[in-house]
């Protein structure tokens, strides 16, 4: 069962509805996600910022105490109580050292600890009520980190620590291995101890945009600091650890530990104290204005789509509509008569098709009422029958290239086929005489060809070859373009793939002049090649259905105009196809004859 073709204007109207949709929905969105990326990069920008400015003021803050402890450490007293051999702890000396140490790191701070080990384990203390979790040496150099200091040659080594404040409170532990600075033998152990209120109080003060969880990982990935309490002295998590370790870049999207939520992570990581100073915040905090744009967005996108159709439409139905109307106006010349159509129109190709569209029917209706008046012969009221059923079929044709050029949105094509298609209809209703020159009706041939050029490109090839002299044969008019257009249609169309070939020879042959039309296309069976030319030969084959009722008109036209003893014959082509070959008699000329030469050819214009 057959499809019912689809009206060009539905077609029309949902492609060019489509483009013009996909065209806003692509320039918004495009316009969205960039907006999004630049503010997703403006965070990122003063996200870090703010993290190397609390990273940097942890710094300060450590380095004064570090710089600090320093130099007590290295105080001609410090250094001498611990050189000689120390009284016992609780003696007089003793604590005159712990008297010494808390006047000193007083006027640094009073709510931090300087805590010293000699090298016999005894310790001296600069406050009694903020200690050491560690009372003991033995017990302090236990510890994972301890081994660490060693290593740092008197450089300070900050890390999580608990301490002792009328309980066990998180803090910050700094130690290093004090040294002779003559000998550079070590003579005891410093720690300074901090309690974690200290950054604390310093995140506090950095301001912040949008809201985000700060934590501050020391060296050997445990957290110091973090605004969610409870965090505070956990062990980070071990990817993130090392992900910061290794050359993370230093903003980027991550998958926390406890519940797999989505976050973006900004860092910045200190060259001091090796510590990571961490923000972490949702999507959804940087993304708020940009949701708020994206419904902006869509209400955009839907008020320009409905502005879209309403023009696409109306353009639409104002470029099909000539085309129905012209559809409409072959249609009433079959069912009541020829009536010519009065239209006012914008366009001058459109204008232009119907002027000669008009022109034709006008034609066609004084040469119907010319015969039926004067009351020809058989022959020539047949001829007639023949040209009235013909040049319907043409015209349909063409305007089939012209519906397809427009379905492929080829609207500079369209208007150049319709200009070609106006000539072609000049030429078909011309008010002169049937009979016209060969080399007229090649022009017509090559206007033919540059419609088809236009809907198939450079698919086919053309190959036209005249024996020079003929150009001034007499022939009746659209003698050649039939053939062609049947070797499209019903040859090459259907070929699923290879080269399209056609070629047209014209020559003379025992004083008749043959026109060959070759093509490459799929062919006919023998069998079947010798049925459509017995039905083509025979006297009603012009009525039948398919592709013989073109050729069976164009014979009999030839048999009316030059006598029995001429018209076409079928066979299968060297190239793969189908050959038509027409025969007509050498027509005398005006200047006295046909010179008959050399050939020349070349491909038809197109």
């Amino acid at each position: 069962m057959l499809r019912r073709p689809i009206p060009i204007f539905i077609q029309l109207l949902a492609g060019m509805f489509l483009i013009a949709a996909l065209a806003i929905a692509l320039t918004n969105g495009l316009n969205y996600r960039m907006t999004s990326q630049m503010v997703l990069n403006r965070t990122a920008g003063y996200t870090q910022e703010s993290v190397e400015q609390l990273s940097a003021k942890i710094d300060v803050l450590l380095r004064q105490y570090d710089q600090a402890s320093q130099m007590i450490a290295f105080d001609e007293k410090v250094q001498r109580v611990l050189k000689e051999e120390p009284p016992l702890p609780g003696t007089e000396n003793a604590q005159e050292l712990n008297r010494y140490l808390a006047e000193k790191i007083r006027y640094i701070a009073g709510d931090i600890l300087l805590h010293l080990f000699d090298r016999e384990g005894r310790a001296y203390s600069s406050n009694e009520s903020l200690q050491l979790i560690w009372r003991q040496a033995d017990d302090v150099s236990a510890v994972s980190w301890y081994s660490k200091m060693g290593a740092l040659d008197g450089h300070m080594l900050w890390v999580y620590g608990p301490a002792w404040r009328d309980g066990e409170i998180p803090a910050i532990i700094g130690g290093r291995k004090l040294k002779d600075p003559n000998r550079l033998t070590v003579l005891g152990d410093e720690f300074v101890v901090i309690p974690v209120d200290k950054i604390t109080r310093i995140i506090g003060e950095t301001s912040q945009r949008i809201e985000r969880k700060v934590q501050v990982m020391d060296s050997i990935g445990n957290i110091v600091y973090s605004t969610v309490p409870r965090e505070i002295g956990t062990a980070a998590d071990v990817r993130l650890f090392t992900k910061f370790n290794g050359n993370a870049p230093p903003f980027f999207e991550w998958n926390t530990r406890e519940d797999q939520k989505r976050v973006l992570v900004a860092y910045a990581k200190s060259f001091y104290s090796g510590w990571t100073t961490i923000a972490y915040f949702k999507p959804e905090a940087v993304y708020s204005d940009t949701s708020q744009m994206w419904a902006h967005v869509l209400l955009t996108m839907g008020i320009g789509i409905l502005i879209a159709l309403a023009l696409v439409a109306y353009f639409t139905w104002t470029l099909t509509k000539p085309i129905r109307q012209l559809a409409d106006g072959m249609n009433r010349i079959r069912k009541e008569g020829i009536q010519t159509i009065r239209r006012p129109f914008a366009s001058r190709e459109i204008t232009r098709l119907y002027a000669n569209y008009n022109a034709m029917v006008r034609e066609l209706e004084e040469v119907v009422g010319r015969l039926s008046e004067q009351q020809i012969s058989a022959q020539r009221a047949q001829l007639v029958a023949l040209k009235a059923q013909f040049r319907p079929h043409f015209l349909y044709n063409s305007l089939n290239l012209i519906y397809w050029t427009i379905e492929d949105e080829r609207p500079e094509k369209a208007q150049e086929m319709t200009l070609a298609l106006s000539e072609l209809l000049r030429y078909s209703v011309h008010p002169s005489t049937d009979l016209v020159t060969l080399g007229e009706d090649l022009a017509q041939l090559n206007r033919y060809l540059l419609l088809q050029r236009a809907r198939y490109g450079e698919k086919f090839k053309v190959q036209i070859e005249v024996e020079e002299g003929l150009e001034r044969q007499r022939v009746i008019r659209l003698v050649l373009q039939p053939l062609v257009e049947n070797a499209f249609h019903h040859g090459l169309e259907r070929l699923a793939e290879g080269e399209w070939r056609i070629r047209v020879r014209i020559y003379l042959d025992n004083e008749q002049v043959l026109c060959s039309v070759e093509d490459s296309g799929v062919g006919m069976p023998l069998r079947e090649l010798q049925a459509l030319e017995h039905a083509i030969h025979g006297e009603r084959g012009f009525e039948k259905q398919g592709r013989g009722i073109g050729l069976s008109n164009l014979h009999k036209q030839l048999q009316a105009f030059f006598g029995p003893g001429h018209g076409l014959r079928l066979s299968q082509s060297p190239l793969g196809g189908l050959q038509v070959v027409l025969s007509l008699p050498l027509q005398a000329v005006p200047d006295g004859g046909i010179a008959v030469t050399a050939k020349k050819g070349g491909d038809g214009a197109a």
